[in-house]
C-alpha cells in the first residue's frame, strides 16, 4: 500500500513513519513526505494518487483543507491533529479517521482496519464525500459574543486581530475594544477567510487591514506592527516569514 504524509513537523513525520513500519495491519510504503500546502499541490498535480494519505490539518502555510480547493485529492484521508475532537466535528463523517498527536500504534492500526473494510465503491464514495465536505465549508461572517448576560453579533470585518492568553481568546476591533470569544484560535482560523486573516503565531491571528508596517527582527524573523495597540509584540517565525510575505502581498478578492 502506497502512502503519503503531509506534515510540517519533522519529529511527527519520523514518529508516524516508525509506527507505520511497526503496524501489523498492512504493508505500507511512504512514497512522499510533504510539509506545506504549496508542496502538496505541486505533488498532486504531477503524481499518481497514493492508496492513502496521512494529513496534518495545521501546516505552516495554512490549513490543509486549502489543498482540496486547488487540486483533486483522489485518495482516502486520515487526518492528524494536535487538538481534540471538537476541532474536527465538521469532518468526522468524511474522513476515514483522525489521529490525535502523538499518534500511537493502536490508533493507527484502528484507522487502517477501518480503511481496509472499504470496498472500491465505498472508497470512491469516501473520496467524493471528503472533497464535498471541504468544498462546502462555511466561512464565518459574524461571531456571537456574550457580555454580561447578553449576546451580540460581532462582524468579522470589524476585527483587527484575535489574541489568546491564559486560555482565553479576545477579538480586538478597529475602535480599540476587545470582545471575549468562545473559540480557540485553531477553531477560529479554520472558519476565517485566510486571504484576510493570517495565523501569525500561537498568540495572534491578524487581519491584513490591521497591518501598519513590518520590521526585520533577529534570527531572520519579522515583527509586525498593527494600527491599534497589541498586548505583546507580534513575531513571525523564520519558517512563516516567506509565507507571511506572500500573504501580505497578494491581492484580496
Amino acid at each position: 500500500m502506497k502512502a503519503i504524509i503531509i506534515e510540517d513537523e519533522t519529529a511527527a513525520v519520523n514518529s508516524l513513519k516508525a509506527i507505520l513500519q511497526q503496524n501489523s495491519v498492512a504493508d505500507i510504503e511512504v512514497v512522499a513526505e510533504l510539509e506545506s500546502i504549496e508542496d502538496s499541490i505541486e505533488w498532486f498535480q504531477s503524481s499518481s494518487p497514493p492508496d492513502i494519505i496521512f494529513m496534518d490539518i495545521h501546516l505552516a502555510d495554512g490549513l490543509a483543507f486549502t489543498i482540496f480547493e486547488q487540486v483533486e485529492v483522489a485518495a482516502p484521508v486520515v487526518f492528524t491533529t494536535a487538538y481534540d475532537e471538537y476541532a474536527l466535528q465538521a469532518f468526522q463523517v468524511s474522513s476515514i479517521d483522525y489521529l490525535l498527536k502523538p499518534v500511537t500504534l493502536n490508533s493507527l492500526e484502528h484507522a487502517l482496519n477501518k480503511f481496509l473494510l472499504f470496498n472500491p465503491m465505498e472508497r470512491k464514495e469516501h473520496i467524493l464525500r471528503t472533497n464535498a465536505m471541504i468544498e462546502n465549508r462555511k466561512e464565518v461572517k459574524k461571531l456571537l459574543v456574550m457580555f454580561a448576560d447578553k449576546f451580540y453579533p460581532l462582524p468579522v470585518d470589524d476585527i483587527y486581530y484575535f489574541y489568546t492568553a491564559r486560555e482565553k481568546v479576545t477579538a480586538h476591533t478597529f475602535d480599540g475594544k476587545k470582545h471575549p470569544v468562545d473559540y480557540t484560535l485553531d477553531t477560529l482560523y479554520e472558519q476565517l477567510n485566510q486571504q484576510h486573516f493570517f495565523r501569525a503565531n500561537r498568540q495572534f491571528i491578524i487581519s491584513r487591514k490591521s497591518v501598519k508596517d513590518i520590521e526585520l527582527w533577529s534570527g531572520n524573523r519579522l515583527s509586525v506592527n498593527l494600527l491599534i495597540p497589541v498586548p505583546e509584540r507580534i513575531i513571525i517565525s523564520k519558517v512563516k516569514t516567506p509565507i507571511f510575505k506572500k500573504w501580505i502581498m497578494q491581492e484580496e478578492d
